[in-house]
């Protein structure tokens, strides 16, 4: 276990009900809107959000890309687990921006917590590669006197193949799942790897070990011949099926899978029906957060919350080649993930 954090001081408020009745898996690939979506539902008075506290929080006893079969041996610790990320306060996991109000603490507790945070992002730019500013724990300040528990919202980029596991260790969760168009996600990624932002790892061939690349029949071997492209395309055609699979069956209720496009054609028709399936009520904070994240300028900021996303979603269409684009759309349509975009398929 990696522990860069205050993940080990004890828990001083039980947030998250026994069974994750309030609490609420945002999963999907790296570059596939997580973050955006993650921060609608930040700007919601009653959510308290966690953002990819997994990364910060290591747990190498569990399976990266858990079988089915698999489970029932991992559930308690990753119960366990699942309950000390809960308390990950760090300033990536609890400290993202921007903030927003919030309806379990009032103004000054409010200008308490914004100044801390602001106060640490300003330490950790100024003094780059210091680690101090990254390991504060940074208080919830929830009130005793709170009417409501919060929802917790618990983002992740890592924990697709950990879907099944998670929402078993804890069976009141609710689950919504991000699919990017592969074309997008794809360059997106091919763009992260030529910044350096991205690496290919091991865990990225790991991928063919699943019983969803077995199936595929594609070896190490061949993979390892591949281009980086084919390799990307391969590798979200398993891991978004294997996800996919593995919800496929719970209640309908604690599933829902979301389109990236969807949600950026249309974002505050798919924010209310995301508030609605997570049990929040809709609020003029969150719309003026929609208007405001969605009508600014164009960005390059390759982390920004902030741009058109209708524009941003649809870039690979110009950055890709009309050849790489039916490449990965021929490898994508290998499974049903995949199909469900073959409609939005470019002409060649």
């Amino acid at each position: 276990m990696n522990a860069l954090s205050n993940a080990g001081a004890p828990v001083t408020e039980p947030w998250m009900l026994p069974d994750g009745e309030n609490l609420l898996f945002l999963l999907g690939a790296p570059r596939s809107g997580t973050t955006w979506l993650a921060k609608i539902f930040d700007s919601h008075p009653r959510v308290l959000y966690r953002h990819e506290p997994d990364t910060v929080l290591r747990n190498e006893q569990l399976p990266f890309f858990c079988a089915r079969e698999e489970v029932e041996a991992h559930r308690e610790e990753a119960r366990r687990y699942l309950s000390r990320l809960m308390n990950v306060r760090t300033l990536k996991s609890a400290g993202s921006l921007p903030l927003f109000p919030k309806s379990y603490y009032g103004a000054l507790t409010r200008r308490a917590h914004d100044g801390m945070v602001y106060s640490l992002h300003a330490a950790n730019t100024i003094l780059r590669g210091i680690q101090w500013a990254r390991r504060i724990p940074i208080p919830d300040m929830i009130g005793r006197s709170s009417n409501a528990r919060p929802l917790i919202v618990f983002k992740s980029v890592s924990s697709r193949g950990r879907a099944r596991l998670f929402a078993e260790a804890l069976p009141k969760s609710r689950i919504i799942f991000i699919l990017r168009h592969p074309c997008g996600q794809v360059a997106s990624t091919m763009k992260g790897m030529q910044s350096g932002k991205f690496e290919r790892t091991a865990a990225f061939r790991a991928v063919l070990k699943t019983e969803e690349g077995r199936n595929l029949g594609l070896t190490a071997d061949e993979f390892a011949k591949l281009s980086p492209l084919e390799q990307c395309a391969w590798h979200w055609a398993i891991l978004n099926q294997k996800a996919l699979n593995d919800l496929s069956d719970l209640e309908g209720d604690r599933v829902k899978v979301l389109r990236y496009e969807d949600a950026c054609s249309s974002p505050e028709e798919t924010a209310r029906e995301l508030f609605s399936f997570s049990g929040l009520d809709w609020n003029s904070q969150t719309a003026h957060f929609i208007r405001q994240s969605t009508t600014g300028p164009e960005t390059e900021d390759f982390y920004s919350t902030n741009r058109n996303p209708l524009s941003a979603a649809n870039r690979w269409r110009n950055s890709l080649s009309a050849r790489d684009q039916q490449q990965v759309m021929e490898i994508a349509t290998h499974v049903p993930a995949g199909k469900i975009f073959a409609s939005a398929r470019p002409p060649i």
